[in-house]
């Protein structure tokens, strides 16, 4: 059969819905909001609603008429993702049942789906033209000098920030494992915490995003490997060296600040499988994994990048 009658598979759609990476955090980090349509525009209300303005009344005096709700678009596009993978009569053979041989290729082709999203998200939250509430650090202001470095001060500017900017305190801090670890072991937190004398090792997680201020922190774990094909690889942070202060909520609701939201379909799950047969080579079987989402970042008042956190 030819490429364009390729079914859906249920089943193995059910091995990539299933499949969850260690550390991934783009597909929690945004609420979601579901669509019907490919393109199309999210309501956002401005801030005339916290206008503080005079009530009094009396006597025969008018109501003061006033401009109470103020409205807004953001447009979004939700884009396809997909992937092929090939599984050949090799491949069949040389595992137990056939099936695994085609849901081995699912998780590896829905692994690097997720991966492209992950690296899509921590792009876009790294990049100072759309966190345009951000500071750079250098040297002995970075974190890991902890002889030198004021992380305390840091984030209570970025929490300041975020609260300015769009009337909430921040919620929610996104960082890499490297800069978490780092950040666990910086004396100064350790010290506002009432732990410098008496705790051995490092914080949790839990301690540490009460030292930012936060109620939640996501600590992103993923590694690319940043080598050409053919060289010997090399595994990189796909985060970087940044932390992202940001108001998230963990649902999409109407009258709600966020930075930004994951918008999808309606009634249609991550990920979908499909299946043909390439007829060449026999015995073959093409899968073909796809996603289809738009990361919109809708706020910007609602964020804050500390960039290069630590060397």
């Amino acid at each position: 059969m030819a490429q364009n009658r390729a079914i859906i598979d249920k089943l193995l759609t059910n091995v990539s819905s299933a499949l969850v990476p260690e550390g991934y955090v783009s597909e929690v980090a945004l609420p979601t909001i579901r669509c019907s349509q490919q393109t199309g525009k999210l309501g956002k209300y401005g801030q005339a609603h916290l206008r503080i303005e005079n009530t009094l009344v009396g006597g025969e005096g008018k109501y003061r008429r006033v401009k109470s709700i103020t409205r807004s678009t953001t447009s979004y596009t939700i884009d396809g993702h997909g992937l092929e993978g090939l599984v050949t009569e090799s491949d069949y053979r040389n595992v137990e049942l056939p099936y695994k041989a085609e849901s081995d290729e699912v998780i590896g082709l829905s692994t690097k789906l997720w991966l492209e999203k992950e690296s899509a998200l921590a792009t876009t939250l790294s990049d100072t033209s759309v966190m345009t509430q951000n500071t750079t650090l250098s040297s002995t202001a970075q974190f890991s000098d902890y002889a030198n470095s004021d992380p305390l001060a840091k984030f209570k500017t970025a929490r300041s920030s975020v609260r300015a900017g769009c009337g909430l305190p921040p919620d929610t801090a996104i960082m890499d494992w490297g800069v978490a670890d780092c950040l666990a072991y910086h004396p100064q937190i350790l010290d506002a915490l009432g732990f410098k004398q008496n705790r051995a090792g490092s914080l949790n997680y839990e301690e540490l995003a009460r030292a930012l201020g936060v109620q939640r922190i996501l600590v992103a774990r993923p590694v690319y490997n940043s080598a050409k094909e053919g060289q010997t690889d090399v595994l990189a942070n796909v985060w970087g060296k940044h932390i992202i202060f940001a108001v998230l909520p963990l649902q999409a609701q109407v009258y709600q600040t966020s930075l930004g939201y994951m918008v999808r379909y309606e009634n249609k799950q991550p990920r979908q499988v499909y299946k043909y047969d390439p007829q060449n080579p026999p015995n073959s079987t093409a899968i073909l994994c796809e996603d289809q989402y738009d990361m919109l970042i809708s706020n910007a008042g609602a964020g804050y990048l500390i960039k290069d956190a630590i060397a």
